[in-house]
């Protein structure tokens, strides 16, 4: 869950820099809007890893996972 993580917080950093960067050297709006999107699935894989990890507590001791019937 770790390697998952960094990659969030790496893909909305990396979003976030597109995005400046396109605004201060004035591209193209498409380059910005691709910048925009990074960062916004950074957000909201940043928002599901939190959740796996603090409301179903995976990767502790304290998942108990739905046994198949």
């Amino acid at each position: 869950m770790r390697h998952l993580s960094i990659a969030s917080y790496a893909l909305t950093a990396v979003g976030i820099f597109i995005v400046l960067v396109a605004l201060a050297l004035d591209l193209a709006a498409w380059i910005t809007l691709v910048g925009v999107l990074l960062a916004w699935a950074g957000i909201v894989k940043i928002a599901v890893v939190l959740i796996w990890t603090r409301i179903a507590h995976m990767e502790t001791d304290k998942h108990k996972p739905i046994s198949d019937v």
